[in-house]
């Protein structure tokens, strides 16, 4: 008979019903959020580095085109100057053909400079290795300053500040 009143004693529990949900933790929440936080800042991200891929494609572009329109524009300024060296490559050889030649060289110098290129100042100038570059160096003339440039070899040039070529020259000592 107590093996009888322990077994009644016994009540068994009655499984919970399904259709509870458990309570979201703030922490889930949080994670969440910064999960959605996370996947908009990619998107934007993404979207940044496509712009600015467009943006360096559509630069290049532009460069290469800037480059060929002035190009161009150079070109079509010297053709005239062109034109005149196959006239006087077709001339006889004679008195007069010096006096075309000089026209061309006077006329191509003329187109430079209006395009804004200039000759750098040089003989009889104090050395400057900024514009100069010196090939020889001789010794000081009488009434010549040392570090004098006494002849130039080949002439050099500018573009506004910009140095083209600098001028190649022999310096006093």
């Amino acid at each position: 008979m107590a093996e009888e009143v322990k077994q009644e004693t016994t009540v068994e529990t009655e499984p919970q019903p399904a259709t509870e949900k458990p309570k979201k933790k703030k922490s889930d929440k949080k994670v969440e959020e910064l999960t959605a936080q996370y996947a908009e800042l990619e998107d934007r991200y993404q979207r940044v580095l496509a712009e600015y891929a467009n943006y360096k494609r559509r630069t290049e572009q532009e460069k290469a085109q800037i480059g060929e329109f002035t190009t161009a524009d150079l070109l079509k300024k010297l053709l005239p100057v062109v034109d005149n060296f196959d006239r006087a490559a077709a001339a006889e050889a004679g008195p007069a053909y010096k006096d075309g030649i000089l026209m061309i060289v006077k006329q191509l110098s003329e187109t430079l400079t209006k395009m804004g290129m200039t000759e750098i100042e040089a003989e009889g100038k104090p050395f400057d290795p900024e514009d100069h570059y010196a090939v020889q160096r001789v010794d000081a003339a009488d009434g010549v300053e040392p570090d004098t440039v006494t002849q130039v070899l080949q002439k050099g040039y500018k573009l506004g500040d910009r140095l083209l070529r600098p001028s190649m020259v022999v310096v006093a000592e």
